[in-house]
Order: structure tokens, then sequence, then C-alpha cells
């Protein structure tokens, strides 16, 4: 009988606890917020927007046993929290984002398949860039939000009853509800970066599996296109240099006396800029015809001229290097451009500098469509020049493949080092100075050094067998031809470099005034030494 009764007792608990939890949840009493007072607008928009209309409805109406001074405040808050519940309860009926998915997988795919899908992949990463932005953003909009209704929650506790305590639990209403949509939005937005990444990876491994799956073309008239095909991109390859001369003369000769002829030559300046662009544009073009044609010729084996797939490879290596170096200043270049002639004051100009100024808007807008176009031109030639490897590689061999890899890198890495030779690392008065410079002038004095030491290994052999008074007058004149001889070669050294010599004699005077004070004893010691060993007072070997 005990076991049954406290088995019926467990029963009506359990029961009591299921209808409590069935139970809705009460609304918020603004005089006494019980602590889980938001959980009355949780749940789907089905449950939440009957409720909301309720809770709205009793707000409105208790307003009316506010103060006659309250009560506009209250219908601003009541309007804004009206407002905050409207877009909280849209984001609740925000449907699910559709999966982004790739076509099926083939078993052969060409050229342009493959440049596709890279060019796919690459939104797929852009989009990814962007989501994640987003998310950051809305979470910094989070983070001020809670900030405010924790604020608002203090304000709450620490007002006192009756009117005042009512707008505190509006107010409060008002800012959990922002808060509410802030979460709300950033859940959605973490989501759609779910995808987005999940979508990026899943391109990017697609990218891989095209590379393994290139299918030779049908036969060698495609060959045929592709030589074609080449000589036109050379062509305009061929223009865009001449295009670039052109502008580059315009840009240079231009009066700058007047606000016009500043906006004019301004003008010239983005023109060359942009014909820059399209030179470096129709180059990349041109390599990846030439690296499609060099793909379609090892895996077709129409006796492809290994030597000359070698030397492009390593070009097109360093083009791609070349223009990834020039390319973020051009974009610079041309957003500063666009921002300077868009916030240019027209309110003073003619029809002509008016005209002058859309110019400048429309040709820097152009230059940054086109670096866009250039910077996804780059990342298909990268691509490109990755799977002609590949197939040289099949067609050589494994180790010859190794082989002219690691002599392409090591050319390139030279390239790279003769280039750093070209930087200016300084400048002396007007003159550069570059690391070609500096390695001449080390060269010179090595030589200089490695001379002076022959000369003196030259005088100690023909007095060997001299007295001990001719042997300290040879080692005397073997130092004096060592000073001599270093001297002189610092003088070439310098001058190879272009330095000017009549600065150098300034610096010379200010070096002997230090010297006459602060390393006279020094001095005064080494000319006492050759002074001795001239008169023989002391000769070599004594002590």
């Amino acid at each position: 009988m005990l076991a049954l009764l406290l088995s019926v007792l467990a029963a009506a608990h359990v029961a009591a606890q299921e209808t409590e939890q069935d139970a809705p949840p009460a609304p918020p009493v603004f005089d006494e917020l019980a602590s889980d007072w938001w959980t009355y607008f949780e749940g789907t928009r089905a449950d939440v927007e009957p409720r909301v209309d309720s809770f709205l409805e009793t707000v409105n109406e208790e307003i009316a046993d506010l103060g006659p001074l309250r009560q506009e405040t209250a219908t601003a808050t009541l309007e804004a929290v009206r407002d905050n519940f409207d877009a909280l309860l849209t984001l609740l009926d925000e449907p699910e984002p559709a999966d982004l998915g790739l076509p099926e997988e083939s078993f052969g795919y060409s050229i342009e398949d493959l440049l596709q899908v890279a060019a796919t992949a690459r939104d797929a990463a852009a989009a990814v860039v962007e989501e994640r932005a987003e998310v950051s953003r809305e979470q910094r909009v989070l983070d001020g939000a809670t900030r405010r209704r924790d604020a608002a929650v203090k304000a709450y506790v620490d007002a006192g009853d009756g009117d005042e305590r009512w707008l505190a639990a509006l107010r409060l209403v008002q800012a959990r509800s922002a808060q509410a949509i802030s979460a709300r939005r950033l859940d959605l937005l973490a989501d759609r970066l779910e995808r987005a990444t999940a979508f990026a990876a899943a391109t990017a491994a697609r990218v891989d599996l095209v590379v393994e799956r290139l299918a030779p073309p049908a036969d060698a008239d495609n060959i045929e296109a592709l030589q074609a095909r080449v000589e036109e991109r050379q062509a305009a390859v061929d223009a865009a240099e001449e295009t670039a001369r052109d502008a580059r003369l315009e840009a240079s000769g231009l009066d700058v006396d007047s606000s016009e002829g500043r906006s004019q030559q301004r003008l010239e300046q983005q023109r060359l800029l942009d014909a820059e662009i399209d030179l470096a544009l129709a180059e990349i073009l041109l390599a990846q015809t030439q690296a499609h044609l060099a793909w379609s010729e090892l895996v077709l084996d129409t006796d492809p001229d290994i030597d000359v797939i070698e030397d492009r490879i390593g070009q097109w290596s360093e083009l791609v290097r070349s223009v990834a170096q020039r390319a973020p200043d051009w974009e610079r270049g041309t957003e500063d451009e666009l921002l300077a002639a868009q916030s240019a004051d027209r309110s003073d100009l003619g029809r002509a500098a008016q005209r002058v100024l859309d110019q400048r808007v429309g040709t820097a807008r152009a230059a940054l469509a086109k670096a866009g176009r250039l910077q996804a031109a780059m990342g298909d030639l990268e691509l490109l020049a990755v799977v002609v490897e590949n197939a040289l590689a099949d067609y050589q061999g494994a180790f010859q493949s190794w082989l002219q890899g690691l002599s392409r890198d090591a050319q390139s890495l030279w390239a790279r080092v003769a280039g750093l030779g070209d930087a200016t690392l300084f400048s002396v008065s007007e003159t550069p100075v570059t690391g070609d410079d500096i390695l001449r002038v080390v060269l010179i004095l090595l030589v200089a050094y490695v001379l002076s030491r022959g000369v003196r290994m030259a005088i100690r052999r023909v007095g060997s067998d001299e007295s001990a008074g001719t042997q300290a007058s040879l080692y005397t004149v073997g130092r004096l031809t060592h000073y001599a001889i270093i001297i002189f070669a610092t003088f070439i050294a310098l001058s190879s470099i272009g330095l000017d010599f009549g600065s150098l004699a300034l610096v010379a005077g200010a070096l002997s005034v230090g010297i006459g004070f602060g390393l006279q004893s020094i001095v005064n010691n080494f000319v006492s030494g050759l002074i001795i060993l001239f008169e023989h007072t002391l000769r070599v070997g004594d002590y």
C-alpha cells in the first residue's frame, strides 16, 4: 500500500510538471518583470505574433493611466517597440537559404571547363570573405545591443515605483527586442557563412578534380586554332604597348599652370594607368593561350619544343610576379583618383571642365573593373602553368621533370635577386645607390686588396736575400704601395657609382678636422712609424 501511494504521488507530480510545461508563458507585467519574461516572445512566428499583438494592445491601453507628461514619451517608445517586433517577426519568417551545389562530376574536362570551375571557386572564396565580414559586423552590433540591454535592466532595477518603473520596463522591452533582432540576424548570417564556406571548399576540391581529369582535344586541328589565337593575342599585346607609349607621351607634356590644365593632366595620368593595366591584361591573356597550346602539344605528342615550353613556364611565373607587385599600386592610384574626381566641387566649373571631370570618373571606374579582371586572369594563368608542368612531367618522366623544375626555381631565384640589384637602397645627394652599385664597390675593393697582397708578396720575395736594411726599406715600400692601391681603388669605386667628389672633398675636410682633434695621437704614431722605417732606426725583426 505504501509503494502504491508513492507511485500515485510521483505520477501526479509528473503530470503537474507536464501541464506546467505545456501551459503558455505568462505575459510580462511591467510592475514586477520576472527573470524569464522574454520567453513570452520566443518561438515560431505563428506562436509569437498573436502574443505580440496582445502585448502591444495591453501596453497601449496602459499608457492612458500614465501622467500627461509621460504619455508622449511612452507613445514614442511604444512605436519603436512595435517596429522592433515587426522586424523580429519578419526575421522569424525568414526561409532557410538553399544549399549551393555543383554540377555532377564528369569523366573528362576541357581547359575551358577548368577555367570556368576556377572562376566559380574564386567567386565562392570572395563570397566567404564577404559573409565573414558581415558576421563580424553583426557581432559588433549584437555586442552593442547587449550593452544597451544591460543598461536598461539596471535602469529598471533602480527605477522607483509607479510611472517611472513602467517607463523603464517599456525601454527594457525596446532594448531587449533590438538585441533579439541582432541575435536572429547573426544566426542567419552564421548559417549563410557556414554554407558559403562548405561551397568554397567543394569548388576548390572540384578544381583539383578537373585538373586530374583533363581530357586531350579530339585532334590536331585544335593546335592550329590555338596557334592562330596566339598570333591574335600577340598582336593585341603589340597594340597595347603602342597605346601605353602614346599615353606616356600624353601624360608627360601638359600645362599645369591652371586648374583646367591640372585636371587634364590627372586625366592623362589615369589614362596612362589604364593603358598599363590593359597591357598587363593582354600579356596575361597571351600567356594563357600559350599555356593552352603547350598543354595541347604535350598531351597530343605533336613533337613539342620542350626547351621553349620550359622557358615559357619561367616567363609566366615572372610575369605573374611582376604584375602582382604592380597591381596594388594601380588599384590604389585609381581609387584615389576616383575619390578625388567624385569629391571635386563642380559649382564653379565650366562645361569643358565638367566634361574632363566626368571623363576622369569614367576612366577610373573602367580601370578598377579591369584591375578585377586582371586578378582573375592571373589566377587562371597560375592554374594553367600548373597544368602544363604536370603534362610536362608526364611527357619527360619524373626525374627529368624534377631537374627541370629545380633549374626553373634557380632561374626564378636569380631573377628576383637580380631585380633587387636595380632597387634604390639610398641616395647620396642626388645620386641613387642601388644594390648593383654596392656590389660593384665591394668587387673593386676586393680586386684592389688581392692586387696589393700580390705586390707585397712579390716585394718580400725580391728582398728575401737582401740585407736587413734593404728588407726594412722594401717593407716600407710594400706598406706604402698597399695604402696607395687601396686609396686609389676607393676613389675608383666611388666614381663608378657616380658620386660627386666635390661634395666628397667637404667630407674629407671635416674628417681631417676630426682627425686633428680626436685621432691626433694615432695619426702621429702611424706617420712616426713610417719615418722610423725610412731612417732604419728600427728594422723588421727587432724587439
